[in-house]
């Protein structure tokens, strides 16, 4: 036993060695020192038996406490996951609809820029239309304006040859 204690105190650090008190009539009685070694040393072992099921013991909560929150925080990763996968989709939902509703306005816009287009178009046709009319109009008035006036001038004409006969007829009776 002693060789043992004194090889495993060789490999062990200083703190990890036992050391046993002589016992003070180990000269007079042999055989009962050498039982109270056994005694101390079997105390030791206990103690040190004692002391690491202490250590595996809280080993063992330690680690299962360490579990416990690994699947805590795996949970919380789980849970972030999903929230990112829901903003995720909620976001192209949103991305969608604005999309679509855009599509829907600039269909609106483009229709109703044809629309102005059209009528824009259709105005100047009457414009147009309208200008040929006003042109043909104005020449239509010169010309019964220049009817008039030869109108005018023929009778006129018409008046003072009338007239001068008369005039003449007048003058012939009378003389």
């Amino acid at each position: 036993m002693r060789d043992h204690i004194a090889d495993h105190g060789t490999l062990e650090s200083a703190e990890n060695v036992l050391s046993f008190g002589r016992p003070p009539n180990s000269a007079e009685n042999p055989g009962a020192a050498a039982l109270n070694l056994v005694y101390q040393a079997a105390e030791r072992i206990r103690d040190l038996d004692n002391c690491a099921a202490e250590r595996h013991a809280r080993a063992e909560t330690l680690a299962e406490q360490a579990i416990e929150k690994l699947k805590i925080a795996e949970a919380r990763v789980l849970s972030a996951e999903s929230g990112r996968l829901a903003a995720e989709a909620k976001l192209k939902e949103f991305n969608d609809k604005v999309e679509q509703d855009l599509n829907v306005r600039l269909q609106e816009v483009e229709t109703a820029l044809e629309q102005t287009i059209d009528r824009m178009a259709a105005a100047e046709a009457q414009r147009f239309a309208a200008d040929q009319r006003a042109r043909t109009a104005e020449l239509r008035a010169n010309e019964a304006e220049n009817a008039l006036k030869r109108i005018e001038e023929a009778l006129h004409t018409l008046i003072l040859e009338k007239g001068f006969r008369d005039f003449s007829r007048t003058v012939a009776a009378a003389a």
